[in-house]
């Protein structure tokens, strides 16, 4: 295919140029999302404030209800993002100032509860992007005084430097080392690229920019298997980095955002979507299966996700410059879930921004 050897010249050519610091660079306005597609998403997934996802037996999660809020914005439905938050307040607010990460059916009475106090940094990172997003779209303060709360709590909570690296904890419990000097568990996806850019701006006394760039550097080591893949979960320890032995060891749906991540962000650098592209590029016309393990190399029986394919679109449009007009990227499959769903429409805001 044409796109795969242009894709191939210009990893080649930008093997050294593109290791340089990236630029000072202004931030993009908040893109807009096709009224058609937040319609599909809000009647699908989100009920009553909360979005359902309806892949793991409808639990509601702080990484949902953060997408939900940016997609929200995207829409300009202010009345929908306003319920949204709502309800995570009053329902996954923790005492620290960061959100419980799951919600569902209670095993121990009837109806629905908090099933797992403890968070997710990247909900809480999606969440107070999404309230900075809507601060400067709607002109409202407030979400900027929401923001800067749970920012401050993540710095607080989840920003640590261990192994002498500047790193994000997935949670306030359980993967923090149980020792001096032990095992920390880490999650590449959690680094919301896009999300620290715009925090690094609203808060600039904040860790964002240096955390940020600890996350691009661990990248650029954290390359496993074959194709040099990050994985779903790293383990970071004095003897170097490795896919964590608590996880199983792929490349997959958590690491399917790493791509989206680094390509969305104003820093973005080239060099780090290179073998993703590649890996891509190696099934041809064929659909890459949704996941790869890094230590035998056994991949999915089956394939990727449209969310997963428009991933793949945003990442290509960042390393050749060659923005594809919406009606090209994937439309959702009929049995399409929240996850897939939420990929998709975050591709088509990437790579709205893109265009600006």
């Amino acid at each position: 295919m044409i796109w795969r050897r242009a894709v191939m010249v210009l990893l080649a050519l930008c093997t050294l140029s593109c290791m340089r610091p990236a630029p000072e660079l202004q931030l993009p306005h908040a893109g807009h999302l096709d009224p058609a597609l937040w319609e599909g998403f809000r009647t699908r997934f989100i009920t009553d404030g909360r979005v359902i996802d309806v892949d793991n037996g409808g639990i509601t999660h702080s990484e949902g209800q953060g997408y939900g809020m940016l997609l929200a914005v995207a829409a300009d439905d202010r009345h929908s993002f306003d319920a949204l938050f709502a309800w995570t307040k009053q329902t996954l607010a923790r005492p620290d100032g960061l959100f419980a990460w799951r919600f569902g059916p209670c095993q121990q009475a009837a109806g629905d509860c908090v099933t797992d106090s403890n968070n997710a940094s990247d909900g809480d990172l999606l969440i107070a992007w999404a309230l900075l997003r809507a601060a400067d779209r709607w002109g409202a303060e407030p979400y900027r005084q929401e923001a800067a709360g749970i920012a401050q709590a993540l710095a607080a909570h989840q920003v640590v430097r261990r192994h002498g690296r500047l790193v994000l904890l997935p949670g306030v419990h359980g993967f923090d080392a149980t020792e001096p000097g032990g095992v920390v568990t880490v999650n590449p996806s959690y680094w919301v690229f896009p999300a620290l850019d715009q925090l690094a701006l609203a808060f600039a006394e904040g860790p964002w920019r240096q955390l940020a760039e600890s996350g691009r550097n661990l990248l650029a080591e954290a390359r496993f298997g074959a194709a040099k893949l990050a994985p779903d979960w790293l383990d970071i320890s004095a003897g170097g980095l490795a896919p964590s032995a608590r996880f199983e060891p792929r490349y997959g749906y958590n690491a399917v955002r790493v791509p989206l991540h680094l390509a969305w962000s104003v820093h973005s650098d080239p060099s780090l979507l290179a073998p993703y592209l590649r890996w891509w590029a190696e099934f041809g016309e064929r659909p890459p299966p949704a996941w790869m393990d890094l230590v035998d190399g056994r991949v999915a029986e089956y394939a990727w996700s449209t969310g997963m394919a428009a991933v793949s679109q945003v990442a290509r449009a960042r390393v050749t410059h060659n923005v594809p007009p919406a009606a090209t990227l994937p439309v959702p499959a009929a049995d399409d879930g929240y996850y897939a769903w939420s990929l998709l429409l975050l591709s088509h805001l990437a790579l709205a921004e893109m265009r600006q």
